[in-house]
């Protein structure tokens, strides 16, 4: 217990740098950016970035990411350097924003995701915006909504996308709500536990990024999903972080040096052929 808290204030220490590198890559960025609400809510909005000299009409393949935070915290507009990767790859990339505690809790923060993944089929059809295969993406509790979305492809058919996620990346993610304190919090909502039910998985190519001295999610939640991953024969890829921490899950969104920023950028890199007509 006393090395999980020590390692969680080294976590905590290391937040103002992570920031400030983190705003210097978003002045950086070169793409166009546009606020959209899916609610009525304040927090129920999204930023959408596309690459620049981007047309409507232009058939680009769509992604999703998560903002961390602890489902409390955090902005999409403090984590859109994450769509960098995804942007260089010609994405258009969705950048949710959801509501928070303590007046919403996990069952509304995942009815908001669904809306904002609605929101978004159903404005690009009319705006002449190409649907694909979607990908998604998250840090920390953003990783835990991703793999949540990526598990369950109705979703995303019933809200008129082709298909569900066939990629989900998941940097430092909370996947097995049992191993969450205080444990009164998680309980009830096990059905939202991303490790609960595997059965879909196969449908989707996974990669997981997480430090072992990570004191904030702790590294299990990783170890554990890729091994049920792979049970359910899914294709699961862990990256291990020797000795990293929680931020360490995430310097590739603002650091194209960074050992693993080269092998997130091939991951999203579509496979095949961008969309041709409309919706």
């Amino acid at each position: 217990m006393l090395d999980q808290i020590c390692r969680a204030l080294s976590d905590g220490s290391g937040l103002p740098d992570y920031w400030r590198q983190s705003a210097a890559s978003r002045q950086a960025m070169d793409c166009s950016v546009s606020r959209h609400a899916y609610g009525p809510h304040r927090r129920q909005y999204l930023l959408l970035l596309e690459p620049p000299g981007t047309r409507p009409t232009d058939p680009l393949p769509w992604a999703f990411y998560f903002h961390g935070g602890g489902w409390t915290f955090g902005t999409p507009e403090a984590f859109s350097p994450a769509a960098r990767p995804w942007l260089a790859a010609g994405f258009r990339v969705v950048l949710p924003s959801y509501r928070r505690p303590p007046r919403y809790w996990l069952p509304e923060i995942a009815s908001d995701c669904r809306a904002a993944v609605a929101f978004t089929a159903q404005w690009a059809r009319e705006t002449g915006r190409p649907l694909s295969t979607p990908q998604v993406g998250g840090i920390s509790a953003g990783g835990h909504l991703a793999a949540l979305l990526a598990l369950r492809p109705d979703w995303w058919t019933k809200a008129g996308w082709h298909a569900g996620p066939d990629k989900a990346l998941l940097c430092a993610a909370p996947l097995d709500l049992g191993l969450l304190r205080p444990s009164f919090l998680f309980h009830r909502h096990r059905t939202l536990s991303p490790l609960a039910d595997l059965s879909t998985a196969v449908g989707t190519q996974w990669l997981l990024l997480h430090g072992t001295h990570d004191g904030l999610v702790a590294f299990g939640h990783s170890r554990a999903f890729v091994d049920g991953l792979s049970v359910a024969g899914a294709d699961a890829r862990l990256i291990t972080l020797p000795g990293g921490g929680h931020l360490d899950a995430g310097r590739w969104t603002y650091d194209d040096r960074h050992p693993t920023a080269e092998l997130i950028a091939e991951f999203v890199r579509p496979a095949g052929p961008a969309p041709r007509g409309p919706g």
